[in-house]
């Protein structure tokens, strides 16, 4: 996963990891069989380890903002897990344009992470956490923008304060986002009148 975070998918083939790991060609290719399964095996396993790491922790945490503030948090810190930054942005923009079943896989799980944001925005949203009127595939949208940018950052720039600035972007977006109280139902008294 390292390696083809670094390298991309169609850079990782069975010779490099067989040099990388010091065994022979064949006993890799014992395992993985062809080129493609091996792909689909890291897009798997990366798949795995973002479940671990981002997705059961979040799901930890109490239904509405407090879910999808640690989703993205724990997204975020997900940047640093490989050395290449995250496997599934370098391997989107690697295949975007490529049909075939390594595509698919890479489409499915980013697919399963945008769903994700969408769900527990409109959670928060049924909650009372977020405005009713809170257009939540935006909002899943600028969230997810947030974590590509910090990524391209990191990444392609080399700016070392990319992940605290997409921290401070998603505060501001989940900040912004709250409804506006109406203090006479916030109040102890209510609506009740006064004499």
């Amino acid at each position: 996963m390292h390696i083809a975070s670094i390298e991309g998918l169609e850079g990782l083939t069975l010779g490099r990891l067989a040099d990388a790991l010091h065994t022979s060609k064949s006993g890799i290719q014992t395992l993985f069989g062809t080129k493609q399964d091996l792909q689909l095996a890291i897009v798997a396993a990366a798949s795995e380890v973002f479940e671990r790491d981002v997705l059961r922790p979040a799901e930890q945490q109490p239904d509405g903002l407090p879910r999808l503030r640690a989703l993205m948090s724990l997204w975020i810190d997900y940047l640093e897990t490989f050395e290449g930054g995250c496997l599934f942005a370098a391997a989107a923009s690697e295949l975007d344009g490529r049909p075939g079943p390594v595509r698919d896989a890479i489409a499915l799980a980013v697919g399963r992470g945008d769903a994700l944001v969408r769900r527990y925005a409109e959670l928060a949203r049924r909650l009372g956490e977020l405005p009713p009127g809170t257009d939540v595939a935006q909002l899943a949208f600028e969230l997810h923008a947030m974590v590509l940018q910090a990524n391209h950052d990191r990444q392609l720039l080399g700016r070392h304060d990319a992940l605290t600035r997409a921290r401070h972007g998603v505060d501001r977006l989940l900040a912004g986002s709250r409804p506006r109280r109406d203090p006479l139902k916030s109040s102890p008294r209510g609506n009740r009148g006064y004499k």
